[in-house]
């Protein structure tokens, strides 16, 4: 037959025990919540930046590269439109000043005569 253990030794196992038990279950609970923040912080919090910076790209390739667009006037009618690379429109557009810049030049030096 087998003696009953000392109260001792219960006592000190049910306590190793316990502590043991608790401290898993928070290693467990800091696991979980850390896995948690991390995966909403990728699908919710970053997954926005991610759209932003695709539609970002995508308005840079549309400056930089030719291409057509149609747009509807008030009047009802689709009209379609070519869309040039904002350098060379800018470049397009500073020759159109200078051009009327030199036109009014003129025509002031032709009615001061």
């Amino acid at each position: 037959m087998l003696d009953d253990p000392e109260a001792g030794s219960t006592w000190f196992l049910s306590l190793a025990t316990v502590v043991v038990f608790t401290a898993c279950v928070l290693a467990l609970s800091a696991m979980y919540f850390d896995f948690q923040e991390g995966e909403v912080e990728e699908k919710i919090v970053n997954e926005p930046v991610i759209a932003l910076q695709k539609m970002r790209l995508e308005q840079q390739e549309g400056l930089t590269e030719y291409g057509t667009y149609t747009v509807e006037d008030p009047d009802g009618k689709v009209i379609d439109r070519i869309r040039i690379p904002i350098k060379e429109a800018m470049q397009l557009e500073l020759a159109g000043a200078k051009a009327r810049a030199q036109a009014a030049k003129s025509e002031e030096a032709i009615a001061s005569r």
